[in-house]
């Protein structure tokens, strides 16, 4: 069995400022496998960017476990930190300006945060990704000449220049309609296999969660249910789970409660085969955990 590329355990981040303090992150449990696609989604302020942060070793992580291809992101000196960022994680920040160099054109910008290698090394890498994302023939067009799509698509190039074992992509499809951002996301999964890298995207489009192996709903800074699509009878359809966390709490989607009126404390005892048996469910209204 392989180790997972991403493995965050008990993950805790807090915002300090002189007044108060904002918890981010909860206690976030997270796994993610060698050539994974997994896509967050929760609502606006749920913790999904600082996540996408502290994956890319831009944010410590106040408490808890976080390793990231075998780097231990709680214990990395700020010059390994930024090693890491260029080796190992690639990133696509929201608004896909924002990723490139726009004096630059589609190609320099793909070669600008190459490693040191051999010229013809890296220009080979270079066009192979352009061809890959479907604008080769634009590697002479600086950003402002770009369509969204084709800047998102430069982006996604950049982001893989170094063939990183993990490609981090907040809200890619954002700036897009939804035909363009099909396209974007078959040539990104093409890529991703061709690469052997594995992704987590953060989004609100629904139409992107078709394009992952797993989708992971955060709620309150935590990771409270996990979608995986499955094939049956021919048709394609969504096995959601909720999940634990290690401190054997879980959270209900709204729906749920609201089907089961359970809205306000609910306690139910099971008894198991011997008197001295006894398990303990716990029930919060809907938005709270158990």
């Amino acid at each position: 069995m392989t180790d997972p590329i991403i493995e965050c355990e008990g993950l805790v981040h807090i915002y300090r400022t002189a007044q108060l303090e904002v918890v981010a992150l909860q206690g976030l449990d997270l796994r993610v496998e060698p050539g994974e696609v997994v896509a967050i989604v929760g609502r606006s302020g749920s913790g999904k960017t600082t996540l996408m942060n502290v994956i890319a070793a831009v944010e410590e992580p106040t408490a808890g476990r976080a390793l990231v291809g075998g780097h231990d992101l709680t214990r990395m000196s700020e010059r390994e930190r930024n090693r890491f960022r260029q080796q190992v994680v690639g990133y696509v920040v929201q608004h896909s300006q924002a990723n490139l160099a726009p004096d630059l054109n589609a190609l320099e910008n793909v070669l600008l945060p190459m490693t040191p290698r051999p010229v013809a090394e890296s220009r080979e890498r270079a066009a192979f990704l352009l061809e890959t994302m479907g604008i080769d023939e634009l590697a002479a067009s600086h950003p402002g000449e770009l369509s969204g799509g084709e800047a998102e698509r430069l982006a996604v190039a950049v982001a893989m220049a170094n063939q990183p074992q993990v490609l981090l992509a907040d809200e890619p499809t954002a700036e897009l309609d939804r035909a363009t951002a099909d396209h974007v996301l078959r040539d990104l999964r093409q890529l991703l296999r061709e690469s052997g890298s594995a992704a987590v995207i953060v989004t609100h489009d629904a139409s992107v969660e078709r394009h992952a192996d797993r989708v992971i709903q955060i709620r309150d800074g935590r990771t409270s249910t996990e979608t995986r699509w499955l094939e049956q009878a021919g048709e394609v359809v969504a096995d959601e789970l909720l999940i634990m966390d290690r401190a054997g709490r879980i959270q209900l989607p709204r729906a749920y409660v609201e089907r089961l009126g359970a809205r306000g404390l609910i306690w139910r005892f099971l008894v198991g085969s011997t008197p001295n048996t006894k398990a303990r469910w716990r029930f919060l209204a809907a938005g709270s955990t158990s």
